[in-house]
């Protein structure tokens, strides 16, 4: 961390959470606990918490959960540093520079130091692509051939890694660690002290943030690779760069000023599209649609999203995932996918095979994702046979549900056309049931209609065993974390080590409780959540502190302890003993057997503490 945990707990202490939320959230005290509507996804019915005792929040429908650093760092889409300073700037605290001068210092020169090299090596892969060697020819030739034209090889600054294994570090005045940092290149596993292009024989795509610095790359493979080789790699996390926080073409995109941008899978697919003259279009970098994805485009003034992903399974499922992240930033969303007829499966074969025209008719066609919803749920019942009476009334219901959200009438009367079409089912009594969902509206202090969402069926969550572990893991961890006498007794017993309750985050959540244990300390639920820098992280903590268990005696605590201590204990033995198995290493099998039986008889107890 930049700053002290000192400092992090003063500023933290200093801000109280129900003073911060509640200049966000209209709360109301319930039960101890502060209760308002998430600002974090639309609900019904306040199942946002704020604790002034553990100074946390928990949502117990989103389940985003932190501290109150974590809430703004959510809320400003900030990171940990600009929300600690922001919070400091509220209570008029002073943070102390020399304190934080080594650490802040380093990490603000690893990320000058990352743009400084990445831009260098932007540059030398462009150089690389103009060159006149037979990879920098296929490289171009590829380009002509997909449409990608030496004006879009400008703009977006394509370049070409060549073949080798040291040609960028040869070129850049950079040790290997900096270039290893910046993500540039590998440190050899067998020699420590060698590294080597982390880029090679590979197409090259700078990303660029929306401060135009280039932050990574995405590498496309030439053709006539090796076998085996990935087609596409991106750049690690580095100082500048996490692919869960960037959308490439971003930075054109946002100069077009229109409200409407299309989201797209690929980089190929995003030049296809500028090349078309659809400049408004991003790519997400092999990876799901986030939050943090949609805070860039409301950054970016953009107000519908046009979701252009593959016409496969994966394809659809990525569609289904985005949809509500989107919903939730309050961005109206369409989607569009080729059917089998266009004999496109992305944009980019699209455009190769009918033509910019073509496909401006075809964007301008894109369905509401209500409309996308209710054909994948057609999909989902069987409603061609008379005799399936249940599952037209369960797709009708589910249907209802999706279009009650519609505030064109135009609209509702055609989808319930439409459901009507496909379930046999009246229109009238559809349309009621639109209206019976709407009856459960509620009204934001602005006005607005709110559609309260209706419950689909429930589908399967994992196994009751999956469940119980998840609960054991967080239970233990609470457990061990608010009383130290349980955190001493586990690690003197030697019963379980962090790495066996199988996550990082709780493993070093362990590690943290048998220190404490050791030194007798308490931390507040807050201070253990600070300890992270990450959200993921600060939300699995809050999670563990949502919901407590008041413990009235040590054989109570004794008694939790050893049960779920022995559910993840028997959870970590059975996948070593599967891992084993499928490598046909039974003497390592028996072994973890007769270990397996003789903790089977260990009991853990207080005086071990």
């Amino acid at each position: 961390m930049l700053y002290p945990q000192e400092v992090i707990q003063d500023v933290r202490v200093l801000n109280d959470i129900v003073d911060v939320v509640g200049s966000y959230v209209q709360l109301r005290l319930k039960g101890g606990s502060h209760f308002g509507l998430c600002p974090f996804h639309s609900e019904k019915s306040p199942s946002f918490s704020v604790s002034g005792d553990k100074q946390m929040f928990y949502c117990f429908g989103c389940h985003a959960g932190g501290n109150v650093i974590s809430f703004i760092m959510r809320l400003e889409n900030m990171d940990f540093i600009d929300a600690l300073k922001l919070l400091a700037d509220r209570v008029h605290y002073n943070l102390p520079d020399q304190a934080a001068a080594p650490a802040a210092k380093i990490q603000a020169q690893e990320r000058e130091r990352t743009a400084e090299l990445n831009k260098d090596a932007a540059r030398y892969f462009y150089e690389e692509l103009q060159k006149d060697s037979p990879e920098a020819k296929l490289a171009r030739d590829y380009l002509e051939s997909r449409g990608v034209h030496i004006s879009l090889q400008k703009r977006f600054g394509l370049g070409l890694a060549p073949p080798g294994w040291d040609g960028l570090m040869n070129h850049l005045e950079a040790s290997g660690q900096e270039l290893a940092t910046a993500g540039l290149a590998i440190q050899s596993q067998k020699n420590l002290t060698r590294y080597y292009d982390r880029f090679r024989r590979r197409l090259m795509f700078p990303i660029i943030d929306s401060s135009n610095r280039i932050v990574g790359f995405g590498g496309r493979a030439l053709p006539n690779g090796e076998d085996g080789e990935a087609k596409y790699i991106n750049s690690p996390d580095t100082p500048l760069f996490n692919k869960s926080r960037q959308l490439y073409g971003l930075n054109i995109a946002r100069k077009t000023r229109v409200k409407e941008i299309i989201i797209v899978e690929g980089y190929m697919d995003v030049l296809a599209l500028h090349q078309a003259g659809f400049a408004n279009a991003v790519g997400v970098l092999g990876t799901a649609l986030t939050a943090e994805h949609v805070r860039l485009l409301k950054r970016a003034s953009f107000e519908t999203v046009t979701l252009l992903l593959d016409s496969d399974e994966a394809g659809t499922r990525a569609a289904k995932r985005a949809i509500p992240e989107l919903q939730k930033g309050g961005l109206r969303v369409k989607v569009l996918q080729f059917s089998p007829e266009t004999n496109a499966k992305d944009p980019d074969e699209y455009l190769q095979l009918h033509g910019k025209t073509k496909f401006g008719q075809l964007l301008a066609s894109a369905k509401s994702h209500i409309a996308f919803e209710v054909g994948l749920l057609k999909n989902e019942y069987n409603l061609t046979a008379e005799t399936e009476t249940n599952q037209r009334i369960r797709f009708t219901q589910e249907a209802a549900a999706l279009i009650a959200g519609l505030t064109s009438a135009i609209e509702t009367d055609a989808y319930a056309q439409e459901i009507s079409d496909a379930s046999g089912i009246a229109t009238s009594a559809i349309l009621a049931e639109v209206h019976k969902q709407r009856a459960s509206m509620v009204h934001s202090e602005d006005g607005q209609a709110i559609i309260l969402p209706t419950p689909r069926r429930p589908r399967p969550q994992g196994t009751i065993e999956e469940k119980g572990l998840r609960e054991a893991r967080k239970g233990l961890l609470s457990l061990v974390l608010t009383y130290p006498i349980a955190a001493r007794a586990l690690a003197m017993s030697g019963y379980l080590d962090p790495e066996e309750i199988g996550d990082e985050t709780y493993s070093r959540l362990l590690i943290l409780a048998f220190r404490n244990g050791e030194s007798k300390a308490v931390m507040a639920p807050a201070d253990i959540i600070a300890t992270f820098e990450n959200l993921e992280d600060q939300q699995k903590t809050a999670e563990i502190f949502a919901s407590e268990t008041v413990y009235k005696s040590n054989a109570a605590i004794e008694k939790a302890l050893n049960e779920m201590a022995a559910i993840i204990k028997q959870a970590w033995f059975t996948m070593e003993m599967e891992a084993l198995m499928q490598k046909n290493d039974l003497k390592a099998v028996n072994s973890l057997f007769l270990t397996k039986r003789n903790t089977a008889s260990l009991y853990i107890t207080m005086n071990d503490g």
